[in-house]
């Protein structure tokens, strides 16, 4: 269940398990981003009638009435939308050329009426951009930026270089449920912390990964992660955000294990995991395991079980519906046996 939290139930103190690791809430980066350089940034929240630019970063959309869906789906929310001017461009498989989808993110954060952007779409194309973008800027025009998927370049790529709070939330193209509408507005616009309540979640979670410890513990620290293979892409570029002190955590989506043992070796081999606080998976929708076994969850236990730090697999996080709004950069304690997730101060202002 996602639920809100009120003063009462942050001020209650928090029992530690006796392998926990506890980040002292003084140890929290100052800055979120991986140069330290600036102290940590939140767009203001959105209200009823603020204006969301539609963007498309990555992949191209196929035909307009994806877009018009889109801008129905949130009119009925109660919020104004601008689309991209070049939402509907093509250059391969991309939604315009690299300088096009740069522009359009770039207008956006520079344009005093818009006062958010969301993602069309993922796909593949967003880590391309990133060298396109200013992020001075981007700081000195802070807006909520939402998508998932090969968003996560994006999203990391802002949080490391300018120190913004983005948001690893639904697309434009997602399935607008009750829940992934709740959860857009508990984080958006109302403010409110969010706890991703495991007891509710195991009635309702179909043919979803269950909810697994890897290494018991509880631990707090800013939250970041998004797409395995987006975010190991990153490694070695200075889009990459230090996971030191952080609680991170992983989705991914039709991959065979091997492939997913590919990707966490190289977080293992570059030491990405080393500092971090926490490392919770979600789901790996549509994922092959033909190992027969174990899966998923050996291979996880095989790599994370060493990092002597609290891990969990079966956070619902990913390609599933409903999809929660997770802020990046924002503070959260998580209980890897109980397999909970908790933000622990709002993201917006």
């Amino acid at each position: 269940m996602l639920r809100t939290l009120g003063l009462g139930a942050l001020a209650a103190p928090v029992a530690l398990a006796a392998n926990a690791q506890r980040v002292p809430e003084s140890n929290f980066p100052p800055a979120g981003p991986a140069t330290g350089a600036r102290p940590l940034l939140r767009p203001p929240r959105l209200r009823p009638g603020s204006q969301i630019g539609l963007v498309a970063p990555a992949g191209r959309m196929d035909r307009r009435s994806q877009l018009e869906e889109t801008e129905e789906q949130l009119d009925r929310m109660g919020f104004r939308t601008k689309a991209g001017r070049h939402v509907m461009s093509r250059h391969g498989y991309l939604a315009g050329t690299d300088a096009q989808r740069a522009d359009d993110i770039m207008e956006m954060f520079m344009d005093p009426d818009v006062d958010a952007i969301l993602a069309l779409r993922g796909g593949w194309g967003c880590a391309r951009i990133l060298p396109l973008l200013d992020y001075d800027v981007i700081r000195a025009n802070p807006k909520a930026l939402i998508g998932y998927s090969d968003i996560t370049a994006l999203l990391l790529a802002i949080y490391a270089k300018s120190g913004l709070v983005t948001f690893h939330g639904p697309v434009g193209r997602s399935t607008w449920n009750v829940r992934t509408v709740e959860a857009f507005r508990d984080v958006l616009m109302r403010g409110q912390r969010l706890h991703l309540d495991p007891a509710e979640l195991g009635e309702t979670r179909g043919r979803r990964d269950p909810i697994r410890p890897i290494r018991g513990g509880i631990a707090e620290g800013p939250l970041v992660g998004g797409n395995l293979s987006v975010v190991s892409a990153l490694i070695g570029t200075p889009y990459m955000p230090d996971f030191a002190n952080h609680v991170v955590f992983f989705e991914e989506v039709r991959e065979q294990l091997y492939r997913v043992d590919r990707l966490l070796t190289q977080f293992v081999l570059a030491g990405s995991f080393n500092d971090a606080a926490a490392i919770v998976f979600g789901q790996c929708s549509h994922c092959i395991d033909d190992s027969g076994d174990g899966g998923l969850t050996w291979l996880l236990r095989d790599h994370l079980l060493s990092l002597r730090k609290p891990a969990w697999t079966g956070a619902p996080i990913g390609h599933v519906s409903p999809v929660y709004t997770l802020p990046i950069g924002i503070p959260v304690i998580t209980d890897s046996t109980m397999g909970m997730l908790r933000m622990l101060e709002p993201a917006v202002i």
